[in-house]
């Protein structure tokens, strides 16, 4: 089993082209240094959804390149979009380069560690628009059948499809090993639908969910502590974009440490998702990484976002800006939102259109030479458009109007 010491993460990242971004280096970590996870941002254009999807496809064709077949990838790799080796060394959209032990890093050293590497490594891609569509279960299948379903790459198919499926199996074998005097087994399974109750407390924020099995229709239902309850097929778009990122990575983790026959073993690999905070409301924003790097620690997320509350969602994190090709490291965890929305996503302030204007006028007021009537102006200001000031704005404005009053 491969450990994060020995895992070759990606360090750097040359992106030669990317439509608005060409020739720039995006540093992700030193060597010798902690892997770090690498947040990209920048305005719409900017390349941020190319980057990673030639990232995703790199990887993928690097990891394959010695492999008969090009649509059954090793039990770690996810499924998705094809990929035709020939158009990615065509394209040479990037060039990642990824930590080594040697003394220097070396693109074809860290390359050929991936290939040995690739029954063992996790790789997922998420599109910016998803969601769970799990499908209806009639039975139990063989193993290696669910396995192949969820390692094949078909076009438009995400593997949460299969999520209940998954868990049907799970609990079926779950009563067998119990029956069967497998104590080993039982307990792992159990531990398995233990983790996916707490993780669905989280999400929902409420810890009295239960997950409920109703083996008579294989049906699993999400049952809160105020009484509602729910599908996986019911849930708002929100909570269905995440879960088809979460039930993938559960699905994909658990395969591995099968193979492992280790169910405390944490794999390592590489997770791109184009804009984690679709459809979620800004708590949850700030949330969905501190979750998914908590669940798997070992993993690298390379996300791409719009949102400041992702950004500033993590420690051990490089968010790098596209458009001004600016980078911030650890002390992005610290930052205010406001900081954020201006070093990295284009915004000249904190304030409002509606707020900028009115500081405008406030400031121009204050300028007037005749005094007097600077503070008649500001009291009428603050009569008209007092509505739509916030308590810091209004006092603002009574700042003013006092320090216009010492000047008469």
């Amino acid at each position: 089993m491969i450990t994060p010491h020995e895992f070759p993460y990606l360090q750097s990242l040359v992106i030669n082209d990317a439509y608005a971004v060409k020739n720039l280096t995006v540093p992700v970590f030193k060597e010798g240094e902690e892997f770090k996870h690498l947040i990209l941002t920048g305005r719409n254009g900017s390349g941020k959804t190319t980057v990673l999807r030639a990232l995703s496809d790199f990887i993928r064709f690097k990891i394959l390149k010695e492999s008969e077949s090009y649509s059954t990838p090793p039990l770690g790799i996810g499924g998705g979009r094809l990929v035709y080796p020939k158009a990615i060394d065509k394209s040479g959209t990037v060039r990642p380069f990824f930590s080594t032990k040697a003394t220097s890093v070396s693109e074809s050293h860290s390359d050929l560690t991936l290939t040995q590497l690739k029954s063992q490594l996790l790789l997922s891609f998420f599109e910016a628009a998803r969601g769970i569509k799990v499908r209806d279960v009639t039975t139990v299948v063989q193993e290696s059948e669910l396995e192949a379903r969820l390692t094949e790459s078909k076009p438009n198919q995400s593997p949460a499809e299969f999520f209940k499926q998954y868990l049907v199996n799970k609990k079926v074998f779950q009563v067998f090993d119990t029956m069967e005097g497998k104590q080993e087994g039982a307990k792992q399974q159990e531990q398995f639908f233990t983790k996916l109750e707490e993780t669905l407390a989280k999400i929902f924020e409420d810890p009295g969910t239960k997950l409920e099995f109703v083996r008579e229709s294989f049906e699993f239902y999400i049952n809160l502590s105020d009484g509602r309850r729910f599908t996986f097929n019911q849930l708002s778009a929100g909570f269905s974009a995440f879960l088809s990122i979460l039930t993938e990575l559960l699905m994909r983790t658990d395969l591995l440490r099968k193979q492992a026959n280790d169910y405390t073993y944490d794999p390592c690999g590489f997770v791109l998702i184009d804009e984690p905070e679709t459809h979620l409301h800004l708590e949850m924003q700030y949330q969905i990484l501190p979750l998914l790097t908590g669940l798997f620690p070992n993993l690298q997320f390379i996300v791409a976002t719009h949102s400041p509350a992702v950004a500033s969602s993590i420690k051990n994190a490089t968010v790098f800006d596209l458009s001004t090709r600016q980078t911030t490291g650890d002390q992005a965890a610290g930052s205010s939102y406001s900081e954020l929305m201006q070093t990295h996503f284009g915004v000249e302030n904190e304030y409002s259109n509606v707020a900028d204007a009115i500081i405008k006028r406030i400031n121009a007021l204050a300028q007037l030479p005749d005094k007097a009537d600077a503070r008649r102006q500001l009291q009428a200001l603050l009569v008209s458009e007092g509505r739509y000031m916030s308590p810091a704005l209004r006092l603002e404005v009574e700042a003013q109007l006092i320090g216009l009053e010492v000047e008469e």
